[in-house]
């Protein structure tokens, strides 16, 4: 039996429990004033980053430089986000997440979690976000250009184990992160434990519960 195994038989003796992110977290759609094309809505004195989709990137962060910088006047129609926050892509390229680590302001095509309802490890949140939506963007609606709404993603299931297994299952992830990026063979490797460690019918087959 491995560590995982081992802590989820302890704290989870009914299974994992779990939650609709409505109940998890506070969040809100980013915003921007229109139209886009309006150009006193960027750069200039005591301009800010301005983050898109395409400032998302694959690895759980923000570009190192948004493609765009806000302006003060546009700043006060929009949202600022601090670093730390976690946001999710909702249209387009759907589910890319992210821990920002750097101040900015936030577009409308964007959830920003704002604070949460409950104890949780905010790096095992983004990753378990991310798998959550990946699981969910394939029944997106929508053509080339894919959309989902806040009030659909709320109400989206995850699994919530203890504090305990959350910090272990992200000091898992994250070693294989770090080896991702050093050795490029690494990630299949990385890919099955993400994939096994968050799985839902592996939870639940470890302490037996349901949802």
């Amino acid at each position: 039996m491995n560590s995982i195994e081992e802590l989820l038989k302890t704290h989870c003796p009914n299974g994992v429990e779990y939650k609709a992110l409505g109940e998890v977290a506070n969040f809100r759609r980013g915003s921007f004033p229109q139209p886009y094309t309006k150009t006193e809505w960027y750069g200039g004195e005591d301009s800010a980053p301005f983050v898109q989709v395409a400032d998302v990137g694959d690895n759980m962060k923000l570009t190192e430089t948004t493609k765009q910088t806000i302006s003060k006047i546009a700043q006060l129609k929009s949202v600022f986000v601090p670093k730390n926050t976690v946001i999710v892509t909702l249209q387009g390229s759907i589910g890319r997440v992210a821990i920002t680590q750097y101040d900015s302001y936030v577009d409308r095509t964007l959830a920003i979690f704002q604070s949460y309802k409950i104890p949780i490890n905010i790096k095992f949140f983004a990753y378990v976000l991310f798998m959550k939506f990946d699981e969910e963007k394939k029944k997106a609606r929508g053509g080339i250009i894919k959309t989902i709404t806040v009030e659909e993603f709320k109400k989206f299931q995850i699994p919530i184990p203890p504090l305990i297994v959350q910090e272990k299952i992200v000091t898992i992830l994250d070693t294989f992160t770090e080896l991702e990026a050093e050795l490029e063979a690494r990630k299949k490797q990385y890919a099955y434990y993400r994939e096994k460690l968050l799985s839902f019918d592996y939870l639940d087959s470890i302490t037996g519960g349901g949802h």
